[in-house]
């Protein structure tokens, strides 16, 4: 609380001496000291823009800090007296006073989606206040005072427009800035819990070995004599359950995650922008030049985008893994009959025919680091293949052509993905 009081503060002071900084630009419309400046235009644009920061005490703040900056300059430069220079820019803090009155007082912020209250609210804060200052500084004795009055509602009138335009260009860009990060806020945790999800299944699978190594442990107990050999049998056999206890744990609460983020669907245009997306990041990091192309798709709406996401993923990254510098990587989906057919293909190193039927058992792989010489975990093609046939109900199969080209193809029921076929279309 106090941190974001301070930052809050900092802003204030930055708003204000920025503000400052640019009422050094203005005008004399009555050759006397009253000056228009670009000042109120850039207050309006920061004041609206961040609405943290307290209105009254910043214009308030900017009208002191004109009044030092240019009595300052009239002592410095003139060789005047700090008396002579308080004559001459006094009325300028009025100005800032009465503005900042009129900026609460109408509300000003409240008519951010209302432009023509906008518009008509900030012209009265900025032609107001400037009659008030005329009217102290006595403008009429050196000219005429319906021309005075009439200059600075046609001068506020412009500079309002402006303000009026510039805010609303601001106010677009940020909305579009806020919106590209938390758009990539939301692709990083679709693609975690995705993660998660391969993860989870590891776990289970972990979870079944400690119950087939607890049920062994037991029957190894049943058969023993030695009343020594039982009890050490026993001992390993409980440590087992606490383990398996303590996966159970963490399975409940990995799956309880997943569950708070699965309560919505998502498009497939929207599975393949994030697959992309994050891969194309990937193969950049590893210096890769690889062109990502998607052939044609039939969009649907389905509750299994971490699923997907998880499978094409897999499959999208070891492509990326078999193409050794350039090449395409491309991604194809259609709808025929009941099945939803999908491939990736690459034009990567390709697959050895022997090891055609072993690249979706666990642990197998021909990849490995270039840095460290340690072999590539081989789970991911066989999570891909799980998630598909035990999941889904599919089938993924593969075709390859050693130093030419890989192709995954899948096939799935399309009553397991799509919920509602209002929600489809064909996109070529």
């Amino acid at each position: 609380m106090i941190n974001q009081k301070s930052r809050n503060n900092e802003k204030l002071v930055l708003v204000a001496v920025f503000t400052t900084f640019m009422g050094q630009i203005y005008f004399t419309p009555f050759g006397t000291e009253f000056r228009l400046t670009f000042a109120v235009v850039v207050l309006n644009i920061l004041i609206l823009t961040f609405k943290e920061i307290n209105p009254l005490s910043t214009i308030n703040l900017v009208g002191v800090l004109m009044f030092l900056v240019r009595s300052s300059v009239f002592v410095f430069n003139q060789n005047g007296t700090f008396l002579e220079a308080f004559q001459i820019y006094y009325p300028v803090v009025f100005f800032y006073v009465f503005y900042s009155i009129f900026f609460v007082l109408l509300d000003v912020r409240s008519f951010l989606k209302n432009p023509l209250a906008l518009f008509l609210s900030i012209w009265i804060c900025d032609s107001i206040p400037n009659i008030i200052e005329v009217v102290i500084r006595q403008e009429w004795q050196n000219a005429n005072f319906e021309q005075v009055i009439y200059t600075i509602i046609m001068i506020g009138l412009f500079r309002t427009i402006f303000t009026t335009i510039m805010i609303y260009i601001s106010g677009y860009y940020l909305q579009h800035m806020k919106d590209r990060q938390n758009h990539q806020k939301f692709v990083e945790k679709i693609v975690l819990m995705s993660s998660l999800k391969t993860e989870l299944f590891f776990l289970r699978k972990s979870k079944n070995d400690i119950e087939d190594a607890m049920r062994r442990s037991f029957e190894i107990y049943e058969r023993i004599d030695n009343s020594d050999e039982k009890t050490a049998i026993l001992s390993v056999a409980k440590d087992i359950h606490e383990i398996k206890k303590d996966y159970t744990r963490v399975i409940a609460g990995i799956e309880k995650s997943i569950e708070e983020t699965s309560s919505f669907q998502m498009h497939f245009f929207e599975i393949l922008n994030i697959v992309i997306e994050t891969n194309r990041k990937l193969a950049e990091s590893k210096g890769k030049k690889i062109d990502f192309q998607i052939n044609r798709f039939y969009n649907f709406k389905t509750s299994e985008y971490f699923t997907l996401i998880s499978v094409l993923n897999n499959l999208v990254v070891n492509a990326i893994e078999a193409i050794e510098r350039t090449g395409l990587i491309s991604i194809y989906e259609n709808l025929q009959d009941d099945f939803i057919f999908m491939s990736v293909y690459d034009e990567g190193v390709g697959i050895e025919e022997v090891d055609l039927n072993l690249i979706f058992e666990p642990g197998f792989s021909t990849k490995y680091n270039e840095i460290n010489g340690i072999m590539s975990s081989g789970i991911g093609l066989t999570h891909a293949k799980y998630l598909i046939e035990e999941i889904l109900n599919g089938k993924l199969t593969v075709e390859s052509q050693k130093g030419v080209s890989t192709n995954f193809n899948i096939r799935m029921p399309r009553v397991r993905l799509v919920n509602d076929r209002e929600d489809t279309e064909i996109h070529e």
